[in-house]
């Protein structure tokens, strides 16, 4: 069936609010145009535990049927919290993606230990002899949306990671860069480096507030810590709602505001890399 029959939905799961973002395309002289138009958000009580994103679910599960008309088709967006990030060094020998992917769970489990041989495991796509950024999740997490989608009649495209989401959605602006990706949510940061355009360091850092003045001291500890002369000083900055960042300043970074294009409809054309089949 075409997709123009479609209606097409943007969701953005956390772990104390849910937002519903409908999508609506318009033909211009340069093509198709999405943007996002009468978000929906939900917010409720966060929960603490082995299943942090079941509130998250309930709540998805009571706003979905009042958020879709016809036939419509969804992309998800997870917040950060709800995942585990780790760079996969380069390994000579292994024989296929199968072979690559049981050596990202290993590098979760030595870190992580028996939880992560729960966790659903994808791998970016990446030059040879560098390393892929790796991202886990509860299966428990993937099968309850499945279910929340298939119970609504609505049909998921996929499921993608904010890190994820944020950098396909910005190559334009970080193609071939050597710079910081800093995603702020409300108690967390999603911290990654780029270096020439790949990935050199990743790291989930829990913050006190919106994160601007801490941002600053966490970079330059960060920078101490990745122990290299030629660590950049720009920095991306985006939220998960898409919205405008507000900026730090300060001298000795130089903060710029990702494209919040994510959020408003899937990039057309782009690898969507580390997306996780619906």
């Amino acid at each position: 069936m075409s997709p123009w029959l479609h209606r097409e939905l943007r969701v953005l799961l956390c772990p104390d609010r849910v937002t519903l973002l409908p999508v609506r395309r318009t033909l211009t002289a340069r093509g198709l145009r999405r943007t996002s138009h009468d978000p929906q958000t939900l917010s409720f009580q966060g929960a603490t535990g082995a299943q942090p994103w079941r509130p998250a679910l309930q709540a998805l599960e009571t706003a979905l049927p009042d958020a879709v008309k016809g036939r419509t088709m969804a992309t998800v967006v997870l917040s950060n919290q709800f995942l585990r990030y780790a760079l996969v060094p380069w390994r000579a020998g292994l024989a296929d993606a199968q072979e690559d992917l049981s050596y990202a769970r290993h590098c979760f489990t030595r870190v992580y230990g028996k939880p992560a041989l729960q966790w659903e495991t994808r791998l970016s796509h990446q030059a040879p002899e560098m390393p892929r950024l790796a991202s886990a999740i509860d299966v428990d997490l993937l099968d309850g949306l499945r279910s929340v989608f298939d119970r609504t009649g609505v049909t998921l495209r996929s499921i993608q990671p904010h890190l994820m989401a944020a950098f396909n959605s910005a190559r334009g602006q970080l193609r071939q860069r050597s710079a910081w990706i800093a995603l702020l949510e409300p108690g967390h940061l999603c911290l990654a480096l780029l270096h020439n355009g790949q990935w050199s360091r990743v790291r989930g850092l829990r913050i006190d507030g919106t994160g601007r003045e801490e941002l600053p001291p966490i970079l330059e500890r960060e920078a101490m810590l990745a122990d290299d002369s030629a660590v950049p000083h720009d920095v991306y900055v985006g939220c998960l709602d898409g919205c405008e960042p507000v900026l730090p300043e300060i001298d000795s970074w130089q903060f710029h505001a990702l494209s919040p294009g994510a959020f408003a409809a899937p990039v057309e054309g782009a690898p969507r890399t580390m997306a996780m089949a619906g």
